[in-house]
């Protein structure tokens, strides 16, 4: 079992959790949906015992995903979604 932990800036949390062990998409799934916006986002694998809780960006490296580089992909294509927006009104 896994979960992730997701801490916003307004200090409201989400938690995210699976079955055995996490997978490069859903990662990304998870890390879209609630990571993008979050001050701070932890993964930990069960049991605690054996597993040292790491940032999840750190845990998407490991599964070969690049999270800055998506963050970055995603807030550019919002710049100009809203940007097209204004022009259209």
């Amino acid at each position: 079992m896994w979960k992730i932990f997701f801490t916003y800036r307004d200090k409201s949390k989400c938690t995210v959790k699976g079955k055995g062990i996490i997978t490069p998409e859903l990662a990304v799934k998870y890390y879209y949906r609630y990571g993008l916006y979050a001050a701070e986002s932890i993964y930990q694998q069960y049991p605690k015992k054996d597993h040292e809780p790491v940032p999840l960006e750190e845990k998407m490296r490991e599964l070969g995903v690049d999270a800055t580089e998506m963050k970055t992909a995603v807030l550019q294509a919002e710049t100009l979604l809203d940007r097209m927006q204004e022009k259209g009104e």
